[in-house]
């Protein structure tokens, strides 16, 4: 059965076990972060607040960067969602 998979980027995978990438289950994006949340119990409240998706981080699926419609975004079975931390500069 496919699943999406979740990439993690180096900075969130101590929340998760040190994983690069996990499939987990569902058809919008809150629902497949519901779903990891059962996995990777630390790992919700560095990609979500009360208010939605963090503001300093962006998220990606199957290549296109997310617009406003944020959690309520639709998810395939076979899709790739990158979480991309913000880079630091100067």
């Amino acid at each position: 059965m496919l699943m999406p998979i979740v990439h993690l980027p180096n900075a969130l995978r101590a929340f998760c076990e040190m994983r690069d990438s996990v499939e987990v289950t569902g058809t919008t994006l809150r629902e497949v972060f519901r779903n990891l949340e059962a996995i990777c119990p630390d790992l919700t409240t560095q990609i979500i607040t009360s208010d939605g998706l963090r503001s300093d981080l962006a998220v990606a699926i199957d290549g296109s960067i997310l617009d406003s419609r944020g959690l309520t975004e639709t998810v395939d079975t076979d899709s790739d969602i990158y979480l991309v931390p913000p880079l630091g500069g100067g």
